[in-house]
């Protein structure tokens, strides 16, 4: 934990209010203000061009991408100079398979060689540890922050939400100390018109107050996991009751089709699902049909078999993506582990953008806390995101108060490491949980090949609902 962190976690509500606040103004600066408006007033025109147009925009960008990360990224200059590529033989998007595919283990084993030299002014750290538990340290320049944040804001455009909206939010963050059980399990950030509700204090004798806090402050627009928001409105949907909202986004997990059901009945509102990378290479929105769309200006997708080989639209493969901004870490063909394909033909919507399917991904399961609050299992991946020397993990819920984390990991995860995962995930769980780290050799995949970052052995209705409805 980071100093400011203890001092967050330290400090009485009202302060915490100030130093949120205070954050939130540092971001607003370096992310939204004039540039951010200027991106999006380009977005929303950009999403009807004609694809050819908007193919030469990603052309253009790719060639700009390739010039400076051969200039400036030894990686890049060495692994081009081995491929026999020089920058001028990439003349845009249809020459990308000329390059090979940059790995999730070559972004872990050659971050340093992957970021450019120079100024690092204005660029943002940031880290990922995915559903195998196992971090990435990324860098991203002002641009890269300001288009994901534009992006962003056009999918609330599409949805009908305007500048100015309060938004509820229900992610990851510790905003409200875990270890706190008297309200308010929320805090508001009034720079961004955001009320931030700790994900850590749902329950059902907790459920009530989070509704009538949202009533009382007329929100309007919720955001957040899909296990989070979908707890709320179960909690709803039990009770016959409806809070109305304007629309609902999801992200960060699968979005199961009875979880979208169950929030429509019970907000009242479409459910707004969208697809994107903490690698900054690929942002997908719905459109009002429900359609993910590809922000073919933010970045490139292809849909690439294992050798990196394009395959057809309407063909499942993986899903390989080259940012177009980040000229601080550039991240050219990153092929992921989620599958899917180009859906062909044209939107109902009337925008250009390609549409993409759903992604498989790894759904996991919940975990219960013993004071019964259901836990999201993208909010206990801020445990592993300080600790790069984690190769993989599997946290396995064995009993209401035990878990038990598998890591497999290199000689720079010590006991001092291993110390700090089980303090952050106690922090998530709560003081009654015992947490057990076990070092392993190897974590095998499931039944057909998929890997469940978590694993519950505990009966709960966690993230879904029992057979039988709601």
């Amino acid at each position: 934990m980071s100093a400011a962190e203890r001092v967050y976690r330290g400090s009485p509500p009202w302060l915490q209010t100030v130093l949120l606040n205070a954050h939130a103004l540092r971001i607003e600066r370096h992310r939204y203000g004039p540039r951010c408006s200027h991106a999006l007033d380009a977005l929303l025109e950009q999403d009807r061009w004609p694809a050819e147009r908007l193919r030469a925009l990603q052309d253009s960008r790719l060639r700009a991408i390739i010039r400076h990360a051969y200039a400036h990224s030894p990686w890049y200059r060495r692994t081009l100079d081995e491929a026999g590529v020089r920058p001028a033989m990439i003349r845009g998007i249809a020459d990308l398979p000329l390059l090979p595919l940059l790995r999730r283990a070559d972004v872990r084993e050659h971050a340093a060689a992957l970021a450019t030299g120079g100024s690092r002014r204005g660029w943002l750290h940031g880290g990922t540890s995915g559903t195998t538990g196992s971090p990435l340290s990324l860098w991203y320049d002002r641009a890269t922050c300001v288009m994901t944040n534009a992006v962003d804001l056009r999918q609330k455009r599409w949805a009908g939400v305007g500048p100015g909206e309060w938004i509820g939010v229900l992610l990851g963050r510790i905003v409200v100390p875990t270890d706190h059980e008297r309200p308010p399990f929320w805090r508001t950030n009034a720079v961004q018109r955001q009320l931030w509700l700790s994900s850590f204090h749902m329950s059902p004798d907790t459920l009530p107050l989070y509704v009538e806090e949202l009533r009382r402050r007329r929100i309007a627009v919720l955001e957040g996991y899909p296990s989070a928001i979908y707890t709320l409105a179960r909690f709803l949907a039990q009770r016959g009751a409806v809070l109305p909202m304007k629309a609902v986004f999801t992200s960060s997990e699968t979005l199961h089709g009875v979880q979208r059901e169950v929030m429509e009945r019970a907000f009242g509102c479409p459910v707004f699902d969208y697809y994107g990378l903490a690698e900054r290479v690929v942002f997908a929105t719905e459109c009002e049909y429900h359609y993910k769309h590809i922000a073919e200006e933010y970045g490139h997708a292809e849909i690439t078999d294992s050798a990196g080989r394009p395959v057809p639209d309407g063909q499942p493969g993986f899903l390989t993506g080259t940012s177009l901004h980040n000229t601080a870490m550039p991240m050219i063909r990153y092929v992921t582990s989620d599958i899917t394909r180009i859906e062909p033909g044209t939107c109902p919507c009337g925008r250009t953008l390609r549409r993409m399917a759903d992604v498989t991904t790894r759904a996991e399961d919940a975990v219960l806390r013993p004071d019964g609050r259901v836990i999201p299992p993208p909010a206990l991946t801020h445990a592993f995101k300080p600790y790069p020397g984690i190769l993989r993990s599997q946290l396995i819920q064995e009993t209401a108060t035990r878990v038990r984390v598998k890591v497999v990991a290199d000689a720079t995860f010590g006991a001092p490491e291993e110390r700090g995962v089980v303090e952050l995930l106690r922090e998530r769980l709560g003081p009654d949980m015992a947490i057990e780290i076990e070092h392993v050799a190897e974590i095998p995949a499931g039944p057909g090949g998929k890997f469940r970052w978590v694993v519950s052995n505990v009966a709960h209705e966690g993230c879904m609902p029992p057979a039988g409805g709601p």
